[in-house]
C-alpha cells in the first residue's frame, strides 16, 4: 500500500499496520478522489490523509493545504506528518495565528514548501496578498471539519474550494458529521466519496456515570484520583468554574495541574510535558485549552458537569481510548443530569452508573446498610445449622452403656 520510503519511517515509529479509516482511504485519496472521512478521534486520521496526500504531491507536484482549527492542532499535525515528507523530499511549512507573521512570510517566499499546515485566519490572509496562489493547490485537507466552522466562515470555506482547480481534491476529516461534510458536494460543487469507519470501529472506552452532589464533587475526584493506573482530565465548561474550582481542590493533597486559555506558551509545555512523563496524573482543562492534544496513555476523561453538546462530549471523550487502547470517561451530577445526559448520547453511547469498588469503579450497586446487616444475620444462621447438624451427627457414635447392658 505504501511506498518502501514511507514503509521504513512507519516501522521505525511503530505504526505499521494501517488503521481502519487509514486503509478505507489510502486508494480513494492517492488517486485523487475527494473524500468525506469519519472516523473517531484517536484513530490515526491524519496519516489517513497525509499519507495518501504527499505521496500525490510527490508524483504530480503542487502543494498540499492541511487548514487545523487550532495552532496546537497545526503544530502538533506538522511534528506527525514530518519523518515522512522528509522521507518523500517534500518541505513543510507551519503557519498559525500565534507565529511570527514576517518570519512565517519570509519561509514561505525562499523555501518552496510542499505541504502547508495552517490555521484559517492565518491561511486566508496570506491566500488574500496572493501569497499562496489557488492554482498551486492540488490537495486541500479541512481537518477537524466539525470544530473547524469556529474558526472560519462556512461561505469562505465554500468559496475556497470552488475557487480551486477541478483537478484538485478536497478532503474533509472529523469524528463526527457536520454542516460541511453534510452538504460536501453542494458547497464545494464536486462530488465526494464518504467513507464512515464509526460504525465499524470497535471501542474500548467505558462510559460511566458517578451520582455526586456539588458540595462532594472534591471528595469524589479525590477518590478517582485514587483508582488503579490513574492518569486523568477533568473538563470545565468554562474557565472561571475551572479556576474557582482548582482554588478550592488546592486545599486536597492530590497533586494536580490547570491548563486554561490563559497558560501561557511556556508554561503550557511545562504542564504537558509533566503530564506525558507522568509527573502529574491529573490535569485540569477547558475544551478550548484541550483541543488538539494528543496526550498518550491517558486512563480517564471526567466531565466536571454534563456537556451542553454531543460533540463536546465526543472530543472530550476521544482524549482517552486512543489507538485501541482502553479508557473510562466519568460524567458527575445527580439525578435529573444523569436523565439529561442519557437523552444527550441517545443512540451514540451507553452511559452506566458507576459505584467506587475499592481501587475501581463498578457497575454493580453496593448493598445499603439494612442489606448488609440482613446478609451477616443469614450469614450466621446457615452457620449454626451446620454445626447443630455436625453435632447430631455426632450423638449416634461412640459408647451407648444401655446399650451393652441389655447385652449381658
Amino acid at each position: 500500500m505504501y511506498s518502501q520510503a514511507i514503509t521504513q519511517v512507519l516501522e521505525r515509529e511503530h505504526k505499521d499496520k494501517p488503521t481502519l479509516i487509514q486503509e478505507r482511504t489510502y486508494d480513494a485519496i492517492y488517486n485523487g478522489a475527494s473524500v468525506v472521512g469519519l472516523a473517531k478521534t484517536g484513530t490515526g486520521k491524519t496519516l489517513a490523509y497525509g499519507l495518501p496526500v504527499m505521496g500525490r504531491i510527490a508524483e504530480i507536484s503542487g502543494r498540499g493545504v492541511i487548514l487545523e482549527p487550532t495552532t496546537e492542532l497545526a503544530i502538533q499535525t506538522r511534528n506527525n506528518l514530518l519523518p515522512y515528507a522528509k522521507a518523500l523530499g517534500l518541505k513543510t511549512i507551519a503557519l498559525v495565528g500565534a507565529g511570527n507573521r514576517k518570519r512565517q512570510l519570509e519561509r514561505l517566499k525562499k523555501e518552496k514548501s510542499d505541504i502547508i499546515i495552517a490555521t484559517p485566519g492565518r491561511f486566508f490572509d496570506f491566500l488574500s496578498e496572493n501569497r499562496i496562489k489557488y492554482q498551486d493547490i492540488n490537495a486541500l485537507v479541512i481537518d477537524e471539519a466539525d470544530d473547524i466552522l469556529e474558526f472560519a466562515k462556512l461561505d469562505l470555506l465554500s468559496s475556497l474550494g470552488q475557487n480551486l482547480s477541478s483537478t484538485a481534491q478536497i478532503l474533509l476529516f472529523g469524528a463526527s458529521e457536520s454542516e460541511i461534510t453534510k452538504d460536501a458536494d453542494e458547497l464545494f460543487k464536486r462530488t465526494f466519496l464518504l467513507i464512515d469507519v464509526r460504525p465499524e470501529q470497535k471501542s474500548e472506552v467505558k462510559h460511566y456515570f458517578l451520582q455526586v452532589s456539588n458540595e462532594y464533587k472534591m471528595q469524589f475526584l479525590q477518590r478517582l484520583a485514587k483508582l488503579d493506573k490513574f492518569k486523568g482530565i477533568l473538563f470545565f465548561d468554562s474557565t472561571e468554574t475551572e479556576m474557582r474550582f482548582a482554588r478550592i481542590f488546592s486545599h486536597s493533597k492530590t497533586k494536580f495541574a490547570v491548563l486554561s486559555n490563559e497558560t501561557n506558551k511556556q508554561n503550557r509545555e511545562k504542564i504537558l510535558s509533566d503530564f506525558k512523563a507522568g509527573r502529574i496524573k491529573f490535569l485540569f482543562a477547558t475544551d478550548l485549552a484541550a483541543r488538539g492534544l494528543d496526550l498518550p496513555d491517558v486512563s480517564y476523561v471526567i466531565n466536571f458537569e454534563i456537556p451542553s453538546e454531543v460533540n463536546t462530549y465526543l472530543h472530550r471523550s476521544g482524549r482517552t481510548g486512543r489507538m485501541n487502547k482502553s479508557g473510562t470517561v466519568v460524567t458527575l451530577g445527580d439525578d435529573h443530569d444523569f436523565r439529561n445526559l442519557k437523552k444527550l448520547l441517545d443512540g451514540t453511547y451507553e452511559v452506566k452508573r458507576a459505584y467506587f469498588a475499592g481501587y475501581s469503579l463498578t457497575t454493580e450497586k453496593p448493598l445499603s446498610k439494612k442489606e448488609e446487616k440482613k446478609t451477616k444475620v443469614k450469614e450466621v444462621k446457615v452457620k449454626s445449622k451446620h454445626k447443630k447438624k455436625r453435632w447430631r451427627n455426632k450423638k449416634n457414635k461412640g459408647y451407648h452403656p444401655r446399650k451393652n447392658r441389655g447385652n449381658k
